[in-house]
């Protein structure tokens, strides 16, 4: 389901004017959020509290900006705190969608398409790097897992449905794509597929990067 959720992120983005040029930050800015993630998780006591917090303010902000998708972003927060199961993660993962489309558009105000596909190819790099190339992501990624907040306030610090798990940056790199590709419809396709047949690699590894199907796409997308 997740997999799907990554090749619809694709095609969310509103298109804008395609920009010729652009600062160089929004390259590295998704890479860097990412290594400065892992390294609040696993360096500071406090730090999976501090990104629950966050996570709980800043997803539903980024997903309800603008006048169409506010009342979306209302509806779903509100199924995510008060519904149970299935229907209440499928609530918080669709909100974390629109909150990485939002972030996306963002992006494409600042930089052209060229720089936001480095940027999403940087962010997959570094991704292997870390999930396969140290051993900090993992039990990272279960502490911020296990943190929670009072009252039932819905779970946003990553991206669950069932047994699977994503987190937010596998969300913001094909939101990425998105808005870095005029064949979007090609793009999410392979997306998808990509993502559910690298997700086969479960069988024999404990995570992988969930952030390369969408290289994938970026790539059948530009041919």
């Amino acid at each position: 389901m997740l997999c799907c959720v990554q090749a619809a992120t694709v095609l969310l983005p509103r298109p804008r004017a395609r920009r010729e040029r652009g600062s160089l930050a929004w390259t590295v800015a998704p890479a860097a959020a990412l290594a400065v993630g892992v390294g609040i998780l696993r360096l500071t006591s406090g730090g999976p509290h501090a990104l629950t917090l966050l996570a709980a303010i800043a997803t539903p902000a980024l997903a309800g900006a603008g006048r169409v998708k506010a009342p979306v972003a209302l509806t779903l927060w509100l199924v995510a705190w008060l519904a149970d199961g299935l229907l209440a993660q499928a609530a918080a993962v669709a909100l974390i969608a629109l909150a990485a489309v939002t972030i996306a558009e963002i992006g494409a105000r600042f930089a052209p398409p060229r720089l936001l596909a480095v940027s999403l190819v940087l962010l997959a790099v570094l991704d292997v790097v870390l999930v396969w190339g140290t051993p900090q992501v993992g039990p990272a990624s279960q502490a911020l897992h296990s943190a929670s907040l009072p009252h039932g306030i819905p779970h946003l610090q990553d991206a669950t449905f069932g047994g699977a798990t994503m987190g937010w940056l596998d969300f913001v790199a094909p939101a990425l794509l998105g808005v870095a590709v005029v064949r979007r419809a090609r793009a999410a396709a392979v997306t998808g597929i990509g993502g559910c047949a690298w997700g086969l690699l479960l069988v024999v590894t404990a995570t992988v990067p969930a952030t390369v199907p969408a290289v994938a796409g970026l790539v059948a997308a530009t041919l």
